[in-house]
């Protein structure tokens, strides 16, 4: 049950929120129309495998551009803070990730290069690992400009020794205004 409780939790505040705008083809094309911001938001803690206490804390913004009706791109930022009191260990993660977004009706299709730099074990240096996201979303709109989306992506560049991502799947739950 508890471990239920804390994947409901994950999955309602992890998810990296990108918001989507619906361009009005009647009132033009102005930049203000066409870009957006939107982001995500994440808090967690617990006890890790280990019995370890961790604190984690996470901020997603990104800007977009609608290129058209359908089809836009931009680009997200990440900042993630993992503290660990009962071993003295903090780590600092920060990435970039340019992505590109089109829309079928509520159905979408999604890309993504991300880069994440975080430090090596003991904290002693730094690192980049990347990964190259695909996949597919579902948008469920909530009023005039909002939206629940529930995405899949799969990473085609995934090492099973790349000790940054424990798996080629990244599912997300998101909502955007």
């Amino acid at each position: 049950m508890k471990a239920s409780w804390l994947l409901w939790c994950m999955l309602l505040l992890a998810g990296v929120a990108s918001a989507q705008r619906e361009i009005d083809e009647r009132a033009g094309w102005g930049l203000k129309d066409r870009v957006y911001l939107g982001g995500g938001f994440g808090l967690n803690g617990g006890n890790d495998s280990f019995g370890n206490r961790y604190f984690y804390i996470g901020l997603n913004p990104i800007i977009g551009y609608m290129i058209s009706p359908q089809f836009s791109g931009g680009l997200g930022l990440q900042w993630q803070h993992y503290s660990y009191p009962d071993v003295d260990a903090k780590i600092d993660q920060y990435g970039v990730s340019p992505f590109l977004r089109y829309n079928f009706g509520q159905l979408f299709a999604y890309t993504e290069y991300n880069v994440l730099n975080t430090p090596t074990l003991y904290n002693n240096e730094r690192k980049n690992f990347d990964r190259f996201l695909m996949g597919l979303g579902y948008s469920q709109p909530l009023g005039r400009r909002g939206s629940l989306n529930a995405m899949a992506l799969y990473d085609l560049i995934y090492s099973n020794t790349d000790r940054a991502f424990a798996s080629p799947w990244v599912f997300r739950v998101y909502f955007s205004f």
